[in-house]
């Protein structure tokens, strides 16, 4: 079967992203989100793009909750919605960005930020993005 780096990615950040939470007690992002961003980690405009478009999508939330009490999926469903509301002037500003990291990633950001605070969720966003890339890239050198 032939090597696929981007679901090699999406799995190892998801092991990672689980490692993370179990001992720590903090979501990163997302379940997708550390492996998405080790896939981009090499482009960072992008990455920053799409974290500045979590930062806003948390911002749009944090007011959508507070006046309608959101919560679950219905706080989740509405993040994946203000973000990909956003998605399409973003890229008119800031250029075309994949699907993961053009509404998927930011959505899930701004939910967690939403959740546990800034700093936390871009810290675990970070640390496991971060953990991931290197990673795969041991990883490639010792089996492939």
């Amino acid at each position: 079967m032939p090597y696929d780096h981007e679901t090699f990615c999406l799995a190892i950040g998801m092991l990672l992203g689980m490692f993370y939470y179990h001992k720590t007690g903090w979501a990163c992002g997302g379940i997708i989100t550390p492996g998405v961003i080790a896939m981009y980690i090499g482009d960072p405009y992008k990455v920053g793009v799409s974290i500045a478009a979590g930062l806003l999508t948390w911002i749009i939330l944090h007011q959508l909750v507070r006046f309608f009490g959101l919560y679950g999926r219905q706080r989740l469903a509405a993040a994946m919605l203000i973000a990909l509301a956003l998605r399409y002037p973003l890229v008119s500003v800031l250029g075309e960005a994949s699907l993961w990291l053009g509404w998927v990633v930011p959505g899930l950001i701004g939910a967690d930020i939403q959740r546990q605070g800034v700093l936390t969720t871009l810290t675990a966003v970070a640390a496991v993005s971060v953990v991931t890339a290197m990673s795969v890239q041991l990883l490639q050198w010792g089996l492939f």
